[in-house]
Parts: C-alpha cells; structure tokens; sequence
C-alpha cells in the first residue's frame, strides 16, 4: 500500500500496519537485501561511521557510546545470525563459540565486486594486531586465531574486544558488538565461574542506556526460561531498549506456533521494539555447502509458505528486515544521543585539561635543559623555605596551609620556655629554701662576726642550680622548633619535587636536620656553661634588686611572717641588729638569709630574662637561618653533580599518567572535532 513507501517504512514499528494488510513485493532476498543496505546509506553511514570513529579513538573509556550488544543463551544462533547479517562465517558449534566480545563494523559499498575485510585485537601480552583478510570464507579462523591470542586456553574467555571490519555490497551499514553466549555449566578445559564472568561481561554492556540490546531467543524453547531475556529486563525494564530476535523457528513443535505468533504481536513477553524472527542455516546445512545466499533464499520461502507466518508483514521476519531495522534503530539512537556526547566529551576534555596544567610542564630531556631546570628549582624552593621561615605568608595552594604556622609555633615554643624559667625561679617565701640557706650559712661559719655571715658562694651555688634546671626546657624547646621545622620542610619538598622526587630527595633535609641538631645543641650548652659563670652588670642586678625591694618592703609590716621571722630568730638566741630595719631598705638580719634570698632572686631573674632571649635567637640562626643556607648549599651541590642531574626525570608511574592523560586529551580533541562536523 501507498504508506509504505521506502521513506515511511524507517518509522514502521515491529508489529504489521493497522490495516492489516500485507506489503507484497516482487524482490529476490539478495535484491531486497541490497534494496535496505543502500536505502540509507547516505543518512545512516556518517552517523555509524561517526560512533566507529569514536571507539576508534578508544572513546568509550571515557564516555559510553551508542551500540547494539546481541546476548544469547549458549547456542540460541547468535552467531548464526550475525553470520547471515555479515554474510561472513564465524567461529559456530557447541558450548561458547564467542569467547571474546566481538565488534563487526560492517559497511555497505555500491560496488558489488567489492569485498574488504579486517580485524584488529590486542593479545593478552598487550601486543596490538590488524590483520587483513583477503577472502569472506577465511573470517571465522582470523576470529579463532583472535581468540586464542586474547586467552590463556582453549575455552577460556577475554573482556578484550576484537574489532572486524568488513566492507561489501551484501551488507548494511551497521556496527554490532557480539557477547558470548550464557553457559550454564562449565565444559571441560573452562574455568568454573565461567557463567557468572560472562554474566559480568553482558551487564558492562547493557547496563548502558546508551546501549540497544539485541536478545536472540529460541523460539523452541520456553521463552520465559531464556537467561538473555531476564538479563535484559534487569536493566530494560520496560523493554524500551532491547529488541528480541526469535530463531529456529523451523524446530517449532507442531501447534507450537500460535504461542509464537503471540510474542512476535507483542502480546507476550512485551517489548517496546518488540520482536523479528528469523530463520538461519543450521550446522547440517553448513556441513551440507548451502551458501548464505541460498540459506537467504530459503529463508525467503519458508515465511512465505509457513501456514502461520506467512500472514506476518515483511517487517516481522527475515534477515533483511533485521538488517535494516538494526540500522535504523542504530540510526535514531545516535541522533538521539549527539548532543549529550558532545557536552560530555567538552566537560572531559576541560576537565582533562585541567590535569594536563596540574602535572605542570613536561620534564626536559636535554642536560642543558635539565640543569636550567634544576637551578630554577632550587632558587624557587630556597625563596619560598626562607619566606617560611621568617614568618611570611605563603599562599601557594598546592602547599597546606599548616606551614604558615611555622612562626607562631615557634613563638609558642619560646613563650613556654620562658614561663617555665620563671616557675623553676626560686620562692622567696620557700620555708625550706630558708631553712636550707640558714643551715649552710651556720655551717660556714668562720672566725667572722654575726653580721658577716652572708656568703656570695652560697647565693652562686643556689643561682649554677636553677641554670641547670632550666637547660633540659631550653633544649626541649629547640626540638620543639627544628622538628616542626623540618617536617614543614619536607613537606614542603615533597609538593615543590614532585615531578622529580628522586633529585631532592629527603636525604638532604635529612643531612641538615642532624647538623642542625648537634651545632644548635652544642650552642645552647657552651651558652649554659657560660650563664653558670653568675654575673650581671651592676646596674641591670641593682635596677632587679630595687624592683625586688618594693616588694619586701610591702611584706616588712608587724604581724607579717618575716617579722614573726626575726622575732624567732631572736628567740632562738641570735642577735639582731634592730636599728638597722629600715622602711627604705631591706631589712638586715645578721644571719643573712633574707639578704641570700632577695640576692638569688635578682640574679635569677636577670639570668631568666637574659636567657629567655639568646635562646630563642640561637634557635633562629641555626634553625630558620643556617639550616635553610645549608640546604642551599646541598642542593646546589646536587645540581652541580652530573650523575644528579640524571635524576631530573619524573618517576615512572607520573610518566605513565602524564602519557595517560596526554593519549586522554588527544582523543577527546579529536572526538570533539567529529562530533562538531554532525
């Protein structure tokens, strides 16, 4: 009838026109066939070919591409029919033929001596083939060869696609990606998770919704038992995406048929690109010599003759039919899908870029070039290790923001040390420091008078002993600075070397840090033997001593303990020089334990101030001064070594990415510049 016309059959669905008639033609199966292939070669080639291309590139490891995966149970005839859609004979027979996911680009030419063929795989040592095959009848052994390549036995299976091209005049234009079959039970030679490896396998691919699903059924068998159909719905729910091929319908029990006819009308087991049925040559027939066309033509008569298909539309059964439904649906799933590949491959390729500028600069090859390089680095990483340690801000973001505390901890580090200087100072109202002092002053005791009992050895002793106290808290405060100072320095080398970890490694922050250690260490104890001298300028000690006076003044009151003190002492028989208690001056008892205390008091103060000082000023010049010099010097030294020079080269994993990357970003280029021509 007039409304099936070549134009308005693309949209025809599966199921016979509403009116119910039939579409007569007068074609053989080979006219018809070359009739489809050439109907749409114009419109449906450049889109195919476009996708190809894609995958070509290795595009589908970064985005998913519009395909068609035909999944079968094991010997439901697959290969069979992509063996009549190709018109190329494939690997067939019991158990898993399809050991490897087999992708068939198929291209028809108007030439109808024209007949190229090729394959392309990666073995499992990862070594690329292209071969190509000079004769239709050879296809199946190139694929078995492929095969046996790609796995480890005989049976074995490979998730490795091997991509055949064949382009003649008995084909349509088409790209399908074959699965191997669903086995139930592992054979002899196959491992024993065989089912649930090619179950795994079938899922990478149809669980894409980009994916069209092909399910080839027996028809002789009880479709509801038929594992492809249910794998299918897992991921088709509602079937939008998956048509179903029915095959060996010349197997079909007598009265049989009517459950049949009831799928390929969509009444059972529904699906919205519902169902073809085909009938391709068995085993016996391929042992017999029928030729493909042949097995067409006698195809074409079956239907045609059968009492119950014969009433279906001729675009329910056959393989022409098939062929040309597969690449209009092909066709429409890739319009559909440019524009979401074409925003997906631009956000990749942004987002690839970005890595490409992360990774920085490719490393130099040259000496020369890798001497500038190094220099260069060196300077850079000097300037920004002496900003951090003189407590500028560094805003770099690929360093954490930690070593900008550097400073402050440092601070930190010396405001405790000075608190514990002053808590080890000794307690004036001490009754045991008093006590000990009075008995070493009786204890030294000469042939002297009363009031000449105060010895400056006592007070030096007492004053040696808290310099002592207080060295461990200097030194603890060091470790403090220099380990925080050079874990930030290595941090800091770690981001700043990254590309070239092997040149700077930690063995020269290692170096400084143990010269760091024992000069610092050993400045600060000749600093300590030096302070156990016991000396102050008289004005610094006197202007102590004064500040010192005010406060015992304030304490020198009746009723106050130092009174009660000297009263004691009075009682106790020692004779105190009254007179001499001053409001204005200390007040002097002869033993001279206060006079001790108030001495060791000043001095110990002068001494905590001065120290408190030098310390934290002898830890900067060895820890954020020389350190950072003599890292310098190190480093340099490196750069001046021609075997170091060597080491400017990016470890292998980081030139493996940056390869990755770099291969990434050339394929999303050239994926975009094809999709910008759709």
């Amino acid at each position: 009838m007039a409304s099936h016309k070549t134009k308005d059959r693309r949209g025809s669905p599966a199921t016979p026109p509403t009116d119910g008639k039939r579409v007569k033609t007068s074609h053989s199966p080979k006219e018809k066939r070359k009739s489809f292939a050439s109907s749409f070669d114009a419109e449906v080639r450049p889109l195919i070919d476009l996708v190809d291309k894609l995958r070509g590139y290795g595009l589908d490891r970064d985005i998913n591409l519009p395909a068609v995966a035909v999944i079968g149970d094991q010997s439901a005839g697959k290969s069979s029919v992509l063996e009549a859609i190709s018109g190329v004979q494939l690997p067939r027979g019991s158990g898993t033929v399809t050991r490897c996911p087999l992708e068939m680009r198929m291209k028809h030419s108007a030439d109808e001596d024209t007949w190229e063929g090729k394959i392309m795989y990666k073995d499992k040592h990862d070594v690329s083939h292209e071969e190509v095959i000079l004769n239709r009848e050879s296809v199946g052994d190139f694929v078995r060869k492929a095969q046996d390549g790609m796995t480890d036995c005989d049976m074995g299976i490979s998730d490795e696609l091997i991509t055949l091209e064949v382009t003649s005049s008995d084909v349509p234009d088409l790209t399908v990606i074959d699965l191997p079959g669903i086995a139930r039970n592992a054979v002899e030679g196959q491992p024993d998770d065989i089912e649930a490896r090619i179950k795994d396998m079938i899922r990478k691919y149809i669980k894409r919704q980009e994916t069209i699903i092909l399910a080839v059924l027996q028809c002789n068998v009880d479709i509801a038992t038929c594992e492809a159909l249910k794998m299918a719905k897992e991921f088709d729910k509602e079937g939008r995406r998956t048509l179903g091929v029915l095959t060996k319908p010349d197997l079909l029990d007598r009265g049989a048929e009517t459950s049949v006819m009831r799928i390929l009308n969509n009444v059972d087991f529904t699906l919205s690109k519902g169902y073809i049925i085909v009938k391709c040559r068995g085993q016996e027939a391929v042992s017999a010599g029928q030729s493909l066309t042949e097995a067409l033509a006698n195809e074409d008569s079956f239907f045609k003759t059968h009492s119950h298909f014969r009433s279906l539309n001729q675009l329910q059964w056959g393989i022409p039919a098939l062929s040309v439904r597969l690449s209009l649906e092909l066709q429409k799933h890739i319009k559909k899908l440019v524009p979401e590949m074409k925003e997906d491959v631009r956000r990749k390729l942004l987002n690839t870029d970005q890595e490409l500028q992360d990774l920085g600069e490719d490393p130099p090859q040259s000496i020369s070039d890798k001497r500038k390089v190094a220099h260069r680095m060196v300077h850079e990483f000097i300037t920004i290790a002496t900003a951090m340690t003189t407590g500028e801000r560094i805003y770099d973001q690929r360093f954490p923001q930690e070593i900008n505390n550097l400073y402050s901890t440092a601070r930190q580090a010396f405001e405790n040390l000075y608190r514990k200087c002053v808590a080890k100072q000794p307690d004036i109202k001490d009754k045991k420091l008093k006590s000990d002092l009075k008995q070493k002053i009786r204890a030294s005791r000469g042939r002297e008078f009363c009031n000449f009992m105060g010895k400056f050895e006592l007070v030096e002793s007492c004053a040696r002993e808290y310099i002592s106290k207080v060295e461990e808290p200097a030194l603890h405060c060091f470790d403090i600075v220099h380990e925080t100072t050079t874990g930030d320095l290595i941090t800091l080398a770690e981001v700043w070397f990254e590309k070239f970890p092997d040149f700077a490694e930690k063995d020269a922050i290692t170096t400084t840090r143990k010269e760091t250690q024992n000069e610092c260490r050993s400045e600060i104890r000749g600093y300590f033997s030096m302070e156990k001298l016991v000396y102050s300028q008289d004005e610094t000690y006197s202007r102590e001593l004064r500040n010192h006076n005010v406060v015992w003044n304030a304490m020198d009151c009746p009723g106050t303990e130092e009174s009660g003190e000297l009263d004691e002492a009075a009682e106790e028989g020692e004779y105190i020089a009254r007179p001499l208690l001053q409001r204005s001056v200390i007040p002097e008892d002869v033993n001279g334990v206060n006079k001790a205390l108030m001495s060791l008091k000043s001095y110990c103060q002068v001494a905590s101030r001065r120290l408190c000082d030098v310390i934290p000023m002898i830890i900067q010049q060895h820890v954020f001064q020389k350190k950072v010099k003599t890292l310098q010097e190190l480093l340099i030294g490196m750069v001046s070594e021609e075997g170091n020079i060597d080491l400017i080269k990016e470890e292998e994993d980081m030139e493996l990415k940056r390869k990755e990357i770099k291969y990434r970003y050339d394929r999303l280029l050239k994926a975009e510049r094809e999709l910008e021509q759709i």
